[in-house]
């Protein structure tokens, strides 16, 4: 499947949450899959306006000035009064963190961004799963998919009890790109997903049932797919050159997807490039950095 995009300085647009990662050592980590993408794109060389809600409180006001010293588009944020800016307790594990994701807060309560006429200026749409769980960040994400022209980036984060399989016709439907991962795969098919054949068979499932949408799929260190029609592209997962954890690096690899789509790379490509910047991401603390160097060029090192 051939996606055409608008030229290439259009940016992309992000929708989702934003919120503060707290961990069992005490660490307070800004994050949210859709902010963590957002943060990254622009750390790529793209300049994508996000879309969220934070608390008028002091994580908000931290949030503002933490995408403001990145120069991140402010335009997006909102302010949710009377909600709490969103926030998680996250547990590590090796392969995948475990999440306790407070509700309600200010990401529940998304509303309509003020160029929501104008989205013919955005080279692509990315949201996620998670803000669909809040009424009213749901009716702004369905209103902005009505007639939406942009090609539309799903990334599928099942945080129980977060999430509804009712969902997915309104989530996946019109796609052009899913991505998910392994685990997530073999949940909403059923299907095992431990071999490429397997995870072949069940994307080619979720194609049947929602759409030809390409399918990015990771397996954490086994490496990531690229599922599209006929064809099914592997890229091994390359070793971080020292393991911290493992936060946001389904979020680098969407992010990493999203820049080489934008940039009409073969699939190939973005696969090696993606998994190389998730890598970057698994030798940091969280899910985001200012060190210029995580950005500089995916194509330098070996993909395996």
């Amino acid at each position: 499947m051939t996606v055409s995009f608008p030229v290439r300085s259009l940016p992309p647009l992000v929708i989702g949450e934003v919120l503060f990662d707290r961990f069992d050592d005490g660490r307070s980590v800004l994050g949210g899959a859709p902010f963590n993408v957002a943060w990254n794109l622009l750390g790529l060389g793209l300049q994508p306006t996000f879309v969220s809600a934070v608390g008028d409180d002091a994580d908000g006001k931290r949030i503002r000035d933490r995408m403001a010293a990145w120069n991140m588009d402010l335009r997006g944020l909102q302010t949710a009064a009377g909600n709490a800016t969103g926030t998680v307790q996250v547990t590590l594990a090796r392969e995948q963190p475990s999440y306790e994701i407070v509700y309600p807060c200010a990401y529940d309560c998304i509303g309509l961004p003020p160029f929501a006429d104008s989205l013919d200026q955005f080279s692509m749409l990315y949201h996620g799963s998670l803000a669909w769980r809040g009424e009213r960040s749901r009716a702004t994400l369905a209103h902005l998919l009505t007639d939406l022209s942009l090609p539309r980036f799903v990334d599928i984060n099942i945080r129980e009890p977060w999430f509804d399989r009712a969902w997915l016709p309104t989530l996946l439907s019109g796609a052009e790109y899913v991505k998910l991962n392994d685990e997530e795969l073999g949940a909403l098919t059923g299907l095992p997903c431990s071999t490429a054949d397997e995870i072949f068979v069940a994307a080619a499932r979720l194609r049947d049932e929602f759409g030809a949408a390409i399918y990015f799929v990771t397996c954490g260190s086994q490496g990531a797919y690229a599922v599209s029609g006929a064809a099914i592209t592997f890229a091994a997962a390359p070793q971080p050159a020292s393991m911290l954890d493992t936060v946001g690096a389904g979020d680098a690899f969407a992010a990493a997807t999203i820049e080489g789509l934008l940039g009409e790379l073969p699939y190939q490509q973005v696969l090696n490039r993606a998994v190389t910047f998730a890598a970057r991401i698994c030798g940091i603390r969280g899910a985001t950095t200012t060190e210029a160097s995580v950005y500089h060029s995916l194509d330098e090192e070996p993909n395996n």
